[in-house]
């Protein structure tokens, strides 16, 4: 199957446009030939360019006569037309004939020079019945010059008075401005389409609810950018649905996890029961993220000021008990008393609780845990367990991701702590820690000093 590459409406259009205007410009040409040879024929009906090759032959003689000297060009007129003649007379009286001169010419001898321009009919003989009278800067000074049974008006007179300087200058002028002014109007009235463009990249899973403006995109356009609204609609819907779905699951599923702690805590204190009660406050902790990002999706959450220090000491107090009863040992550090950023303090806690689980959950046995809180805004979870691949770093946060198959887990836990730290406008990463193991960084914005 063969496949269109991809085209440039802008160049396309330009490109159209511009040879449009080259077809118009010589069809132009073209068209006013046939008037203009018309419209000179029926005034004189001869090719005034003889009177060029004329003056050029004329040549002063002896005494200040003047006399012809058949120059190459004149003498293939004169054997191609063999009625030619002309007659030439200078601003002193004198003059020269060339060819079967009419006897009405000499009428006309002593009042040439007071002549600019004349066509004559009815002249000489019927086969050259019409004659021309035209002045020419010659050898010899300005002559003024009769002439008939030369060449007439044609297509190749009109060709060559198309190509004189003044006319292939205004073609020039006329083509740049062509080529400078047709993109300039091709790219404003395409601006609209830059502006679409512009408008559909602020739509996003997080700013759902745009719609695509069509006040400056051009008409034909506009059945596309209803057709995109609406596949937005859709995605939309669905979108919410699936929400609705996971908050209402998440919130049912909040009752039995409580149950099915509480039964665990009543067991005797082995290292089985402690390894699943440690499940079930992830299993819990999860479903309290799923709920979280439902209430920010929903704009039920406004960021506060949250001292992150706080933060981080109690999700540790809370989650000490557990990592000991694994046979870990867990350390809290910090570098002040108050570091504070914008953000909602129950999504974060729980975020942060995911990752002390998940250090508790894959660091194994008698592993330190240290939560460290930085001035800088950052939280750092570490262990001195077997820590990540660095191959899979950065898969971890994907959803339903896990690095070995018959690990335990759904592969969410990251991928919730991911989004609720994004939604933080922060982020969150994995790395290496100094002492071997796992390090997870939360970097989050500080709070400004006016918040």
């Amino acid at each position: 199957m063969k496949r269109h590459r991809p085209r440039s409406l802008r160049s396309a259009l330009t490109r159209d446009m511009i040879i449009m205007q080259v077809l118009v410009v010589l069809a132009f040409t073209a068209a006013a030939a046939v008037p203009i040879i018309n419209l000179v024929s029926e005034g004189q009906g001869l090719d005034a360019g003889v009177i060029r090759e004329i003056a050029a032959a004329v040549e002063p003689a002896t005494e200040g006569e003047l006399m012809v000297q058949i120059t190459p060009e004149l003498g293939r007129i004169v054997d191609q037309y063999p009625n030619f003649w002309f007659y030439a007379a200078d601003s002193e009286g004198q003059s020269v004939r060339f060819g079967s001169v009419p006897e009405h010419v000499d009428l006309m001898a002593e009042n040439l020079t007071r002549v600019t321009v004349a066509n004559i009919s009815d002249i000489g003989s019927p086969e050259t019945p019409m004659a021309i009278i035209r002045q020419h800067d010659s050898a010899v000074g300005r002559l003024w010059i009769i002439t008939a049974g030369g060449p007439t008006i044609g297509l190749g007179t009109v060709l060559f008075a198309l190509s004189r300087p003044p006319f292939l200058i205004f073609i020039i002028l006329l083509t740049a401005a062509t080529f400078l002014a047709i993109p300039l109007f091709v790219g404003r009235q395409l601006r609209g389409v830059d502006e679409l463009a512009a408008e559909a990249n602020t739509v996003g899973v997080d700013q759902r609810g745009v719609r695509l403006s069509m006040d400056r995109v051009p008409t034909e356009l506009h059945p596309m950018v209803r057709a995109v609204n609406e596949a937005l609609q859709r995605l939309d819907s669905g979108m919410a649905q699936q929400q609705r779905f996971m908050a209402d699951a998440a919130h049912e599923l909040r009752t039995p996890i409580a149950i099915l702690q509480t039964r665990l805590e009543l067991l005797a204190d082995t290292d089985e029961s402690r390894r699943l009660l440690l499940d079930v406050a992830r299993l819990s902790s999860m479903a309290d993220q799923l709920l979280d990002l439902q209430r920010m999706d929903l704009s039920l959450v406004s960021f506060q000021t949250v001292n992150l220090v706080e933060l981080a000491s109690n999700v540790t107090a809370d989650l000490a008990p557990l990592a000991i009863a694994a046979g870990d040992e867990i350390i809290f550090e910090a570098e002040g008393d108050k570091i504070e950023i914008l953000g909602d303090q129950m999504a974060l806690s729980r975020a942060l609780a995911n990752l002390i689980q998940n250090a508790i959950a894959h660091g194994g046995k008698n592993t330190e845990i240290t939560i460290r809180v930085c001035s800088d805004g950052r939280v750092e979870v570490g262990d001195t367990g077997p820590g990540i691949d660095p191959a899979h770093r950065e898969d971890i946060f994907e959803p339903f991701h896990r690095v070995a198959p018959l690990q335990h887990g759904a592969g969410l836990g990251l991928s919730l702590v991911r989004d609720i730290v994004q939604r933080h406008n922060g982020r969150v990463v994995a790395r290496q820690n100094e002492g071997g193991g796992a390090l997870f960084e939360i970097l989050l914005p500080l709070a400004r000093a006016d918040n």
